[in-house]
């Protein structure tokens, strides 16, 4: 499973620095991924026409003060909205937000960070999950508004307080 991510991650990475546009690629491209990502690749290829102006991938994020690092999958457009992106497997459906448990908390720290880190020079309220199936049924894609992301940013500090608390 891990390997499948691992694999996935890097066939998405190959699409979005190489700036073609996913809708241009014939079908017989698909057949350069993996077996194992195939299925994922064509779940998130409907997304993928969303997004643009790419600005980091698989990017590392540090907030010095909070004393935590992360690595951001992708910072891009989504539909013209600037988002700290999080690209997810699963083998099993995830509709709802609330189906991904704490990746929204997880956006959000790695926002928090980016937003401190001196090495970039912008700032990203919103964030999106994508989450990609397996069998290659359509990728559900859970967009955060600045105002969701506060609330999870809010939650991220109390576990960083409880966790410093704890040493």
């Amino acid at each position: 499973l891990f390997r499948q991510g691992k694999l996935f991650h890097s066939a998405l990475e190959d699409i979005l620095t190489s700036g073609a546009a996913w809708k241009n690629k014939n079908p017989s491209e698909a057949q350069e991924y993996p077996p194992e990502v195939q299925g994922y690749m064509e779940s998130i290829s409907h997304i993928l026409e969303d997004v643009k102006a790419v600005r980091a991938i698989e990017s590392t994020v540090q907030h010095d003060t909070l004393n935590y690092l992360g690595i951001v999958d992708c910072v891009a457009r989504y539909r013209g909205v600037l988002c700290v992106i999080d690209w997810k497997t699963s083998e099993k459906p995830k509709p709802f937000l609330s189906n991904t448990y704490d990746n929204p908390i997880q956006v959000a720290a790695y926002a928090g960070a980016l937003n401190y880190d001196g090495n970039y020079k912008y700032q990203v309220e919103n964030g999106l999950i994508v989450v990609a199936y397996k069998d290659g049924s359509p990728a559900h894609a859970h967009q955060l508004s600045s105002e969701l992301m506060l609330q999870y940013w809010k939650t991220w500090l109390v576990r960083v307080e409880e966790f410093t608390e704890q040493r």
